[in-house]
């Protein structure tokens, strides 16, 4: 029955009224947040029917003023079974099933906050112990309404409704297939035939099995991590290299760091310290569409360096993106909210190679230079060789979303729930300043590395310890915040360095580019061709196995390019984190789950992926002339 026996005579705070809720009582202070962010004002007259018994339930309601009556159809006419006076709330099962089971009437004016089913859907996707907590509160609903015996006729609502939709999308079962089909018959058909080019039989055998493992990502016919390990069972059972080599990416200083990096944003998020920096830089800029534009692009650049995983940028924006859509009046798929939610991808997500601690991905390639060239790459340097394109992305991403999503219309309400949000937020936790800790050992340190001569991956190591020790993170979010299926797929691919070089690979790539820098003449020329070419590959590679991918293959190159190895590597990351096909980017999938797919439409993201794109590569060849003046680029 929509109903819950009164908990209190004095008027609530929004975020006390949501504890009411017998399955939001256990939640944290950043999750009420996060609802509160999605609850929509209503104001109903004396009475109104609110919803009526039988038609779509589709949410919850709050009651912070006035008096309901909730009544159920029976043989005689509807009878009233509960009087409602707030605080209080109703209508909870329109949150569980998908058909209203009593009616509700509004006996005074009434204010309410209601909040959508969808809203509520996201939240436990992210913390599905809120499901079983609403699984069991659908029951005892059902005993309480079987054990009052009041005479209604039974509810056809019940019957084969289901709970909370959660999506998990998937490609489809012949696409997948053809998958392992690809990924195994590839190198089967190629394993035969004589190595071409000048290759050694073990570097043709190691490439074809990358080959059929790049099939295997185009198709995703399981995890990218399942498939990396795939490829180095390969090569071990088939003899090309040991063990130790197919793993010693997981014992190098790249993947401690990567280790540390990515438990620090598991923190970063998990404490709420995230969330609360994206609420900062909204609340304190205008509430107009221009405005709100600009600090979504502005906190993203902002937070990228700090939080070293872009995927737990991009999740905790999109919400917040959706949430600040409707508290400034948008409609869903219109041009004011698909600009706020791409202002928060780019922002968040296209600066990720502007800073060395923006992607755990930037460490890899920060393995693959020399150890010469290494050396004198700290967090100061990288920023500076990366700051004339980071520029640019910012300008034009600006004047993107601001000519292809002209407003249509003005915000209509301020940003008040920005500001409530906050509130129940409050004084930073013991948890928030753990984890502020450990941020400034990881930074800090990266910043004087050069002057401590220590190895980074003691720094991440340290960061990790701080957050671990401080109780950020305990031992069951250490095994489910972190991404562990990144980690194992990164130390495969750190390790496969390694393998390139002991088959020849890599000499033999770089032989194959030599052609080409004569053919161009130049190798200024060359930045922008390979950005192209990385846009290119990204067609048919999803964006985690293609920046490793040629980053592996290209790095090691670029001296015989006349470029330096970071700027090949830089580039690829950069062009990769772009996107031509929107399914190929999880970084654009993972904002369109984030956001339920309600504030953008697919050619929404097919413009804004070519224009970024675009973008990306005009910046690289603009900044050619700062890389030759600092030596980036040779004669």
């Amino acid at each position: 029955m929509d109903h819950r026996h009164k908990v209190s005579s004095s008027p609530e705070p929004v975020d006390a009224l949501l504890r009411c809720v017998p399955f939001f009582t256990d939640l944290d202070r950043v999750d009420i947040a996060r609802l509160i962010g999605g609850l929509e004002r209503v104001h109903v007259p004396a009475g109104t029917v609110i919803f009526s018994e039988g038609a779509r339930a589709d949410a919850l309601y709050l009651l912070e003023r006035g008096k309901v009556n909730i009544t159920v159809r029976t043989a005689d006419g509807d009878r009233s079974v509960a009087v409602l006076e707030a605080p209080q709330h109703f209508g909870d099962l329109g949150l569980l099933i998908a058909r209203r089971t009593a009616s509700a009437r509004a006996i005074t004016d009434v204010d309410a906050w209601r909040l959508p089913r969808e809203r509520l859907e996201q939240v436990v996707r992210e913390r599905p112990a809120i499901g079983l907590a609403m699984a069991a509160s659908l029951a005892t609903l059902i005993d309480e309404r079987s054990r009052e015996r009041v005479g209604a006729t039974r509810s056809s609502a019940i019957e084969g409704d289901a709970a909370i939709n959660i999506p998990h999308p998937a490609r489809s079962v012949r696409w997948r297939a053809m998958g392992v089909v690809a990924a195994l018959a590839l190198p089967l058909a190629l394993w035969s035939i004589p190595p071409v080019g000048g290759l050694t039989s073990k570097g043709w055998h190691v490439g074809v099995i990358v080959l059929g493992a790049g099939a295997a990502w185009l198709c995703q016919p399981v995890p990218d991590f399942v498939v990396a390990l795939g490829m180095a069972a390969a090569w071990g059972i088939t003899g090309l290299v040991p063990v130790s080599m197919a793993f010693s990416g997981f014992a190098s200083p790249t993947w401690v760091l990567a280790l540390g990096a990515v438990g620090l944003a598991a923190a970063m998020a998990r404490s709420g310290l995230l969330f609360r920096l994206a609420l900062l830089l909204l609340r304190f800029v205008p509430a107009t569409h221009a405005g709100q534009i600009c600090a979504l692009l502005t906190g993203g650049v902002l937070t990228t360096p700090i939080v070293p995983m872009a995927t737990a940028r991009i999740a905790t924006t999109g919400g917040l993106a959706q949430e600040l859509a409707q508290g400034l009046g948008y409609s869903g798929r219109t041009q004011e909210s698909a600009a706020l939610a791409f202002a928060g991808l780019i922002g968040y997500a296209s600066f990720s190679s502007v800073f060395l601690t923006g992607l755990a991905t930037n460490f890899f390639v920060l393995g693959l230079l020399p150890p010469a060239e290494r050396l004198h790459i700290d967090w100061l340097t990288w920023f500076r060789e990366a700051a004339p394109v980071g520029i640019i992305l910012y300008v034009g991403a600006l004047v993107i979303l601001l000519v292809l999503f002209r407003p249509q219309r003005a915000p209509t309400v301020s940003v008040e729930m920005l500001h409530r949000q906050a509130a129940v937020l409050g004084p930073l936790s013991r948890q928030e300043r753990t984890t502020i800790a450990a941020l400034a050992v990881l930074l800090i340190g990266l910043l004087v590395q050069p002057l401590l001569r220590v190895d980074t991956a003691w720094l991440g190591a340290t960061a990790l310890v701080v957050v671990l020790a401080g109780g950020v993170l305990d031992r069951t979010m250490f095994r489910r915040e972190i991404e562990w299926g990144f980690l194992v797929l990164f130390g495969i691919l750190v390790g496969s360095g390694e393998v390139f070089r002991s088959a020849g690979i890599d000499q033999w790539i770089a032989a194959r580019l030599i052609p080409l820098v004569h053919a161009v003449g130049h190798p200024a020329l060359l930045a922008p061709l390979l950005g192209a070419s990385v846009a290119v590959c990204r067609l048919v590679l999803p964006r985690v196995p293609a920046n490793f991918l040629l980053s592996l293959a290209l790095v090691p190159a670029a001296p015989h390019l006349g470029l330096a190895p970071w700027l090949v590597g830089f580039i690829v990351l950069t062009v990769g984190n772009t996107w031509l096909l929107p399914n190929l980017s999880d970084f654009y999938t993972l904002l369109r789950d984030a956001t339920r797919g309600e504030m953008f439409t697919e050619r929404d993201g097919v413009l804004v992926g070519a224009a970024l794109t675009l973008l990306v590569i005009v910046a690289i060849a603009a900044s050619v002339p700062y890389w030759r003046a600092t030596g980036l680029i040779r004669p």
